[in-house]
């Protein structure tokens, strides 16, 4: 059996276990699209021409097959949140596991959305929808309903009822994984979470930080649009945390125009002190590029970690 007929025979039965699909019909089409640096993609299509997304990725010394599936899981259950707004349009998730034959291998298959050109695309619309997405209540703590990944590193999402204990815990975290293989992050580091709630104090008290649904990962490969030119989000890592923090990795990969800025600020103003809290969220996603990807995320780090202390 070829790894393709095995992605075709579990999607299937899977599928029709959960009423995806109907009982005659099945996947009679696999076709590999590409995908990341983590997962493989592949394009099903169905006798009835339903066209489904499936993310493969195998297990390995450093993650297991539990592990490949709880990350699929807690792709699914963020998706399934972000859906659930309504804001911005995501794709469905269908049901994620083990394939039948290749058990090493991990999947999660979920609605294929035909994508067009964003680069033709007026980025208001995105902007416009991602604040609606921000403007959601939601609990009132800061966290998620699972632990999820930002790439390949685990991301902890334990509820915790206040913003800056849960980004000093997300922080933490980063820079203790660096710190070891990059020592001149050691000082600079530490004084930023020594100082962490003074970035904070300039917020008013009555607009204090609630928790906003994040799509978590938001660069510019992480959104496209659909083939009607709606917004469409991709490959989450979500929480409820500041609304502010999903603006940070754009900083880090740009690929955001003014209309998506005036259009989002039109809704959530920026507050005093904006610049430098993005900077701060910006730093989390550089210094978690340079735990994954190794020394050439270095000196970017190191930038800003100056850029945020310099007064």
């Amino acid at each position: 059996m070829t790894f393709e007929e095995d992605i075709k025979n579990t999607v299937t039965d899977h599928l029709k276990q959960e009423k995806i699909l109907e009982p005659d019909d099945l996947v009679e089409n696999v076709r590999n699209i590409g995908g990341g640096c983590i997962s493989d993609a592949y394009l099903c299509t169905s006798t009835t021409e339903k066209r489904i997304f499936v993310k493969t990725c195998a297990s390995s010394s450093k993650q297991s097959i539990h592990q490949v599936v709880e990350m699929f899981a807690s792709e699914a259950k963020g998706l399934k949140a972000l859906d659930d707004t309504k804001t911005i349009k995501v794709p469905t998730p269908y049901i994620y596991g083990t394939l039948s034959n290749n058990k090493q291998y991990g999947y999660l298959a979920m609605e294929y959305i035909p994508l067009g050109s964003k680069y033709k695309a007026n980025q208001s619309k995105l902007g416009d929808q991602l604040a609606d997405l921000h403007l959601v209540q939601g609990p009132d703590q800061f966290g998620f309903e699972c632990d999820n990944t930002i790439g390949s590193t685990p991301q902890c999402n334990t509820w915790c009822s206040n913003w800056i204990e849960f980004l000093h815990r997300r922080l933490s975290f980063q820079f203790d994984l660096a710190t070891p293989h990059y020592p001149s992050l050691k000082k600079p580091s530490e004084k930023l979470l020594d100082t962490l709630d003074t970035y904070f104090d300039m917020i008013p008290n009555n607009e204090k930080i609630r928790p906003s649904l994040q799509h978590g990962d938001l660069w510019s490969g992480n959104w496209s649009v659909d083939e009607d030119g709606n917004p469409v989000i991709l490959d989450p890592a979500p929480f409820w945390g500041h609304h502010e923090s999903d603006l940070g990795i754009m900083q880090v990969f740009g690929g955001f125009d003014d209309h998506f800025y005036k259009a989002y600020h039109a809704k959530l103003p920026k507050q005093p002190g904006f610049e430098k809290r993005v900077d701060i969220y910006a730093l989390y996603h550089t210094v978690n590029h340079l735990n994954m990807f190794g020394s050439s995320y270095l000196n970017s780090s190191l930038d800003l970690l100056s850029k945020i202390l310099g007064k």
